[in-house]
């Protein structure tokens, strides 16, 4: 009896060591997602648990509030797992100085649906944001293309994708220069 006890206890360990090393292997934290309400444009907004993320959806892109929230979870844990693909890279400058870089990846949740992610934003205080000068620009772009400034490459996420660049001067002179760049 003391034997099956103690073999009993010694396999009890070993489950609890197995268990902890697997959960160390994965190594995954489970971000929370609430739903906060709709912004003064109607869009949806999600605010993860440690309030270090914001989705903002526009009222097409969201169906159902809960699904939703479940999806933005399971993208986070694969984010953290980096089991995405990298799609696009958009970058604006205004005057010469970097206002804001946006990531555009791929995410396959495990019911196979194929859901696309911008990520990122600003790199400084963003001048253009909540101004007139963001609205003109964003007209500018809708219009038509910009100057055209050609194209360059640059390896982002040890690949090479090709940008292509457009110049856009608004009615004060701020010049604008946007970029998207596509994998080759």
């Amino acid at each position: 009896m003391f034997v099956r006890k103690r073999a009993w206890k010694v396999a009890a360990v070993l489950a609890i060591v197995i268990a902890a090393g697997a959960i160390a292997v994965v190594g995954v934290n489970i971000g929370r997602y609430y739903y906060y309400g709709k912004n003064d444009d109607g869009a949806h907004i999600f605010i993860s648990e440690d309030r270090e993320s914001v989705v903002t959806l526009s009222d097409d892109e969201v169906t159902d509030v809960e699904q939703t929230r479940r999806d933005l979870e399971e993208i986070e844990s694969l984010r953290q797992q980096d089991k995405r693909e990298l799609l696009k890279v958009e970058e604006m400058m205004t005057d010469g100085t970097l206002e804001m870089k946006v990531y555009v990846y791929k995410y396959e949740l495990s019911d196979g649906r194929i859901i696309d992610m911008r990520e990122g934003g600003t790199e400084g205080e963003y001048a253009l944001a909540g101004t007139t000068k963001l609205q003109e620009w964003r007209q500018l772009r809708k219009a038509g293309p910009g100057e055209d400034l050609g194209t360059y490459e640059e390896v982002v996420r040890n690949r090479v994708f090709s940008f292509k660049r457009e110049r856009y001067y608004l009615s004060d002179g701020t010049e604008v220069l946007w970029s998207v760049g596509l994998p080759k």
